[in-house]
């Protein structure tokens, strides 16, 4: 099966499971808030600050290197 990103990082066997990770920002979007996307560090600042300004619920959704994690 297709192996999560928990998975992976957590090197835990792949058992039962074919885990899809969604976006975040979009779902944030289609329910009517703001969703952001962000892939590098230097875009976190900008994000954070319009995520704050925005006038209602706001997702800020970090993506990262799993290898990292």
């Amino acid at each position: 099966g297709k192996i999560s990103k928990e998975q992976m990082s957590g090197e835990w066997e792949v058992w039962q499971t074919s885990l899809h990770n969604p976006s975040f920002a979009k779902f944030a979007e289609l329910c009517g808030g703001r969703g952001i996307e962000v892939n590098s560090a230097d875009q976190l600042p900008v994000a954070l600050a319009e995520a704050a300004a925005f006038p209602g619920p706001a997702i800020v959704e970090i993506i990262t290197d799993v290898q990292l994690v």
